[in-house]
C-alpha cells in the first residue's frame, strides 16, 4: 500500500469515537438528557462492565406516572439537533445486566424510541422472562426478531442499532446487534412518526398492572456514534460474566418531567414523576442534571399510539407488543488491515 494510503487509513480508523457517551463515570446522571422517577436510579460500583460506575434503575409497584398509572424508572437521550432528521443515520448502543430474570407477566420495556412533541413510539426492545423482542410500529406494529432465553441473568448483554430515519416506511430501516451478533438486517419500517426530533429512553417501564417484584437492571457504556465501530457492538470479552450481584440504589437523582415512551395498553401519560424507595449496597454520588416539564396526553394500545404533546418536556402512550420473528443471519464487521486495527485498539484502551 503506497505511503499517503497507509496514512490516510491510519487516520480514519483512530478518529473513529462516540458523538455522546452515557456511562456514569461522571458519578451522576448529568450525561443524560432527562431521567423519570429518577430518585430510583443511582450511580453504583457493582457490577460495572467499563470504567468504575455504572447506572442501577430499580421499578417498584409505586414508581406510578401520574397521569394513566404506567410503572416507570427510565433515563433519557435525545440526540443534537438534526441528528434524527429524515435521511439521517444514527448509530445507538447500551450494555445491560440483570441480576434477576424480569418477570414473565407483566412484560417489561427496557428501550425504545418516540418523537418529542408528539410523542408517539416507533420501536422498543420488550423482555418477558429471559426471552426478548424488538418491534417496531409504524406503519403497523411488527416484532422483527425475538429469542428465547437470550437475557440471562448475571451476565452482562449489549444491544446495537443503526436506524436510518425516513416517514416513508420504503426507507426507513434498522439493523439490530445483540451481544455482537446481527439479528435483524434492513429491518423496514416508518422510523420517523413525523418531522419532529426523536429521542430514545432506557429502563424499565410496565403497563399500569399491579406487581409484588422489585427488579432491577444495571446499565453501562451507553454511545451514540455515526458508524457501527463507534458505538462497538459486541461486549469486551471481560464483560461476558457479569460481575457480582447488583449495586445499591442510594438516594437516587433529581426528579424530572421529561419525554418519555409507553406501555402496551396505554392510553395516555402526561405529568411529573413520584417519588420512591431505592435498594441497598455499594453507591456513589447520583443527580440527574436534567429539565421539568408538564405532560401531554395520547393513545397506543398494542400497536403504538399516537399521542398530542402538550409541552416540550412531555410524556407519551406508546405501546409494549409482542409477535413471531426470527433472527437474521450475523454480519461480521470487516477490518481494514491490520494498522487500522491496532489503532482502533489503542483507541478503545484509552477510554
Amino acid at each position: 500500500m503506497p505511503a499517503a494510503a497507509l496514512a490516510v487509513t491510519v487516520t480514519t480508523g483512530a478518529s473513529a469515537a462516540p458523538v455522546w457517551t452515557g456511562d456514569f463515570e461522571t458519578g451522576d446522571l448529568s450525561q443524560w438528557t432527562t431521567s423519570l422517577n429518577g430518585e430510583r436510579i443511582s450511580v453504583v460500583t457493582s457490577p460495572v462492565l467499563q470504567g468504575t460506575r455504572a447506572g442501577q434503575i430499580q421499578l417498584t409497584n409505586d414508581a406510578v406516572w401520574p397521569n394513566n398509572g404506567i410503572k416507570r424508572v427510565e433515563l433519557n437521550h435525545k440526540p443534537a439537533a438534526g441528528r434524527t432528521a429524515e435521511g439521517d443515520d444514527t448509530y445507538f448502543a447500551w450494555s445491560f445486566y440483570l441480576p434477576e430474570a424480569l418477570a414473565a407477566d407483566p412484560p417489561t420495556q427496557i428501550g425504545y424510541w418516540e418523537s418529542d412533541q408528539t410523542y408517539n413510539q416507533v420501536m422498543s426492545f420488550e423482555v418477558v422472562g429471559q426471552k426478548i423482542s424488538f418491534a417496531t410500529r409504524k406503519p403497523a406494529n411488527k416484532v422483527h426478531w425475538e429469542a428465547a432465553s437470550a437475557v440471562t441473568p448475571g451476565v452482562w448483554h449489549r444491544i446495537a442499532m443503526h436506524i436510518k430515519w425516513s416517514t416513508n416506511a420504503s426507507q426507513g430501516s434498522v439493523d439490530v446487534w445483540f451481544d455482537g451478533e446481527q439479528v435483524v438486517t434492513g429491518g423496514q419500517a416508518q422510523t420517523l412518526a413525523d418531522g419532529n426530533a426523536h429521542f430514545t429512553q432506557i429502563g424499565l417501564l410496565r403497563n399500569p398492572a399491579e406487581f409484588t417484584d422489585s427488579p432491577i437492571i444495571v446499565l453501562d457504556d451507553a454511545v451514540e456514534g455515526d458508524t457501527l465501530e463507534d458505538v462497538r457492538p459486541a461486549l469486551p470479552s471481560s464483560g461476558e460474566g457479569g460481575a457480582g450481584g447488583a449495586g445499591g440504589g442510594g438516594t437516587g437523582g433529581n426528579e424530572s418531567a421529561g419525554g418519555a415512551g409507553g406501555a402496551g395498553g396505554a392510553t395516555s401519560s402526561s405529568g411529573a414523576g413520584a417519588g420512591g424507595g431505592a435498594a441497598s449496597g455499594s453507591v456513589t454520588s447520583t443527580s440527574a442534571g436534567a429539565t421539568s416539564g408538564a405532560g401531554a396526553t395520547g393513545t397506543g394500545a398494542g400497536t403504538g399510539g399516537s399521542d398530542e404533546g402538550a409541552d416540550e418536556e412531555g410524556d407519551d402512550g406508546g405501546c409494549s407488543c409482542r409477535a413471531a420473528g426470527s433472527p437474521a443471519a450475523p454480519a461480521p464487521l470487516a477490518v481494514a488491515g491490520l494498522v487500522v486495527a491496532l489503532a482502533f485498539a489503542r483507541r478503545r484502551d484509552r477510554r
